[in-house]
């Protein structure tokens, strides 16, 4: 069998590489259950590369999270991601499953409100998130960190993250919202303003204006309120 180009590990029967593609295919198509975590539990009986059987691993604690399991999938993604070597050339290869993986884990613990917990795993994505990631998923990126520095009291970080998700999200409703109120967090009323007017202007259909008009009322003084 043919081995692709991609593929970088151990296995020269090509066993690896065929069960990595439709895995991943059925992943892409909602489809992937038990069977597939098996397949790919075999396969890493076969694999001896270190980064691409955290690869694999890395698929199996997705398809646990696709399925809701998340307890499953939370064990799976902390022990691939910290069985990674990225001083090794095949970590090149892996970067995808690699930064899905630290994303997905970092959702898993925000979702469980453990915030400081989640901080790392969202930073381990920056440096690899421009060859991995469209802005849609950047912009969730620097979104997720946002929240979780203002809500660890990293007020002054989140700034820095808020601002950028609204860069890169084109400043959609949700974007505005947390960045005015990160703004808010540090006391850059003025700033905060700026941006809340922003949201009276643009922002009057979006789902959460009455959470965003009671902050501004709360928090801005006279420029908060509406007239």
């Amino acid at each position: 069998m043919q081995i692709p180009d991609w593929y970088t590990g151990s296995d020269d029967s090509g066993r690896v590489a065929a069960g990595i593609e439709r895995a991943i295919e059925r992943m892409d198509d909602r489809t992937a259950d038990h069977s597939d975590i098996s397949d790919l539990q075999a396969l890493l009986a076969v694999e001896k590369e270190v980064n691409w059987r955290n690869f694999l691993s890395g698929l199996i604690g997705t398809i646990h999270y696709d399925l809701e399991e998340i307890d499953s999938a939370r064990s799976v993604l902390e022990e691939s991601i910290s069985s990674y070597k990225v001083y090794l050339e095949t970590f090149d290869e892996v970067l995808s499953v690699y930064c899905q993986s630290c994303y997905t884990l970092g959702v898993i613990l925000f979702d469980d409100g453990r915030y400081g917990e989640a901080i790392p795993y969202f930073l381990r994505c920056l440096p690899y998130m421009d060859e991995v990631y469209d802005d849609t998923y950047i912009g969730h990126i620097y979104t997720f960190l946002s929240l979780c520095l203002s809500w660890t009291n990293q007020g002054g970080y989140s700034v820095v993250f808020a601002e950028a998700s609204a860069f890169i999200r084109r400043c959609d409703c949700e974007s505005l919202e947390q960045l005015m109120v990160a703004f808010g967090d540090v006391g850059e009323v003025d700033k905060a303003t700026d941006v809340f007017h922003l949201l009276q202007r643009h922002c009057q259909d979006y789902e959460n204006y009455d959470r965003v008009l009671e902050y501004a009322e709360q928090n801005l003084g006279e420029s908060g309120i509406v007239n």
